[in-house]
């Protein structure tokens, strides 16, 4: 059996800096810039050379696919003149790979010799993932960025996308055969569109022969400075896939319908709106009286991973990408969230986690017994150390929730029933109404999901308790159980009790005494439960605990099986499964998506 792999960061991108401050790899001894002027070469060859603006004139999305993504220039040129000549209700989709990403402060720097370019750097700088793996989306207005962090054959092997102009941008085929090969091609021509276009700056011979015989019948134009000339092609075809794809060439749906309005549904309902599409979102209950989402505090942290799994990158991924959401558009209490070992087991694990550095120092840091008391303001029986993530957020689900899910149509009815007629879903209430009818249908309404689809769940019922107390904490902890800083003292979770399908969540005043004993055993503290307030929900969660996403019937669309994890993992699902629907470019790849689309029934 095969030992598994360590899931660790990214190789660093190894750079010296030449004395015009330009960065050069010291692995390919080849430069990231021509020494004839950077943001030209991009321009002349990559933009020009792949007819732009012009060919993105008559499309509503536009994919551009970039094979070395270095210092983001031909990112930010293409997107300068996206914000030039785009017209409204388009949109831009750029996906780029890189095995060698350079760090913030590497690509701050790299950036800073294009100052005609600064406002949209700073923004890529501020959304930037490191050195993390993965596939991480970054939004910028009608700008979307994917980037694949890993090896070329592995992310293009895995994508799932139809490109419409490629850059090849990666080192000397010389120095760097690997971005160049047989294999390369032919995945590029698998994931082309139609007329897709390939620029480059290079003519080496057998790059010309391979392109041509994956279906790219290349042209030699005049190069740039002094390379006399580069590559144009356009696709022709003649590769079979062998490899599937879920995005087709154009997809258009009416008014999408958004079943629960808890944090799943609320992360669909704002993909869609970034895309000025308003949905309806059908939730018996406006203040999430009975969802998980509608809990007064809860914590939004990463869930860590020793082994290099495909599950194992999406949770990095989607953690960085739920940060810069509820940063923007959710209501944020509290930040940092000390997570403390209490067991020399878990705290050997961490260990090993922070040795892999598989998230970036910014994100994680080991954290000594001494250093989380200081941190706490109050002390702790543990005697082990622990893991601080300085970004990790206390956040109002509730009102986060509602913040996502604000541009759509609400209807507060119950839903019985739905049904397919003419290749069409029919939403009806429990008097047999018809409450909304469409070809886009998503079903997130949790506890409740057996009621309208069959997938294989089970339920948990989750009770958290708040109130006042007079050695309020300073940084949310884990050490068990979790404590935030809530009000005028603590809010404390959370139960974990198996309960049937559509049982109701109750609360119980011997769980809160339980919570708060388990509290007391890790800081010591003795807490007066008197007028203390309590709420329970039930979770739902799969057997394996990956999430449920996936298109079982055509038009018709699952989100579920999120678990204590939902604040996490539901944004960048919802966008996943929205891209789905629409035929953009997916931000999962292949091997992530089939992880969850294996817990619904036949």
């Amino acid at each position: 059996m095969n030992t598994p792999k360590p899931l660790i960061a990214t190789p660093p991108a190894l750079l010296r800096w030449s004395d015009a401050g330009e960065p050069v790899a010291q692995e390919f001894d080849d430069v990231y810039f021509s020494k004839g002027g950077g943001l030209d070469e991009t321009k002349a060859v990559f933009l020009q050379g792949s007819n732009l603006p012009d060919a993105w004139k008559n499309t509503d999305v536009f994919v551009i696919g970039e094979l070395g993504f270095g210092s983001g220039l031909n990112f930010l040129a293409a997107w300068d003149l996206w914000g030039k000549s785009a017209k409204q209700g388009q949109l831009l989709h750029f996906l780029s790979v890189e095995a060698y990403p350079f760090s913030k402060e590497q690509l701050t720097r790299a950036l800073g010799n294009f100052p005609s370019l600064k406002p949209l750097a700073d923004q890529l700088i501020s959304q930037w993932p490191d050195r993390v793996k993965g596939v991480h989306r970054l939004h910028f207005g009608t700008v979307v960025l994917t980037l694949f962090h890993s090896s070329v054959e592995h992310a293009l092997s895995s994508m799932d996308a139809r490109i419409n102009a490629w850059f090849l941008d990666g080192f000397s085929p010389a120095k760097n055969p690997d971005m160049w090969s047989d294999a390369v091609f032919e995945h590029m021509a698998r994931l082309s569109a139609p007329s897709a276009s390939i620029a480059t700056f290079t003519v080496a011979g057998h790059v010309r022969r391979g392109l041509s015989k994956a279906g790219f019948p290349v042209e030699k134009k005049s190069g740039f400075g002094r390379k006399r000339e580069r590559l144009e092609a356009v696709f022709s075809g003649g590769i079979v896939p062998n490899k599937p794809i879920t995005t087709s060439i154009t997809t258009s749906i009416d008014t999408p319908v958004i079943i629960g309005g808890g944090i799943a549904g609320a992360s669909i309902a704002h993909a869609f709106a970034r895309r000025g599409i308003t949905p309806i979102l059908i939730e018996p209950h406006k203040e999430l009286d009975t969802a998980a989402s509608g809990n007064p505090a809860g914590l939004m942290m990463p869930k860590l991973d020793l082994q290099d799994r495909p599950e194992s990158r999406f949770y990095n991924a989607a953690y960085l990408y739920a940060l810069t959401l509820y940063r923007c558009k959710g209501v944020v209490l509290g930040e940092g969230v000390v997570h403390m070992a209490t067991s020399g087991k878990e705290a050997e694990r961490f260990e090993k986690i922070i040795a892999n550095k598989a998230m970036p120092e910014t994100e994680m840091q080991w954290i000594s017994h001494e250093q989380a008391r200081d941190k706490l303001g109050h002390d702790l029986s543990t005697k082990y150390g622990g893991l601080y993530f300085p970004s990790a957020l206390t956040i109002s689900p509730k009102l986060s929730t509602q913040n996502l899910s604000k541009n759509c149509t609400h209807i507060h009815a119950q839903v019985a029933e739905i049904k397919q007629q003419d290749g069409r879903w029919q939403v009806l209430g429990k008097d047999g109404d018809i409450l909304a009818d469409t070809d886009a249908l998503f079903i997130c309404n949790g506890a409740n999901i057996l009621d309208l689809w069959p997938v294989n769940v089970r339920f948990t019922r989750g009770q958290i308790c708040w109130g006042e107390t007079p050695n309020k904490p300073s940084t949310a902890l884990i050490a068990g159980n979790y404590a935030t800083p809530h009000e005028n003292g603590i809010l404390l979770g959370a139960s974990h009790d198996h309960v049937g399908a559509g049982e109701t969540a109750k609360t119980y005043a011997s769980d809160t005494e339980t919570i708060l004993s388990q509290y007391g055993d890790a800081t010591g503290q003795k807490i007066d439960a008197r007028n203390w307030q309590a709420r329970a929900a039930v979770r739902v969660t799969t057997r394996n605990t990956l999430p449920i996403a996936t298109m079982p019937e055509e038009g018709l669309y699952v989100l579920s099986g999120l678990g204590s994890r939902g604040l996490m993992t539901a944004p960048l699902l919802g966008e996943a499964l929205v891209c789905k629907a629409l035929s953009e470019p997916s931000p999962l790849d292949i091997r992530t998506q089939e992880r969850f689309t294996k817990q619904v029934k036949a």
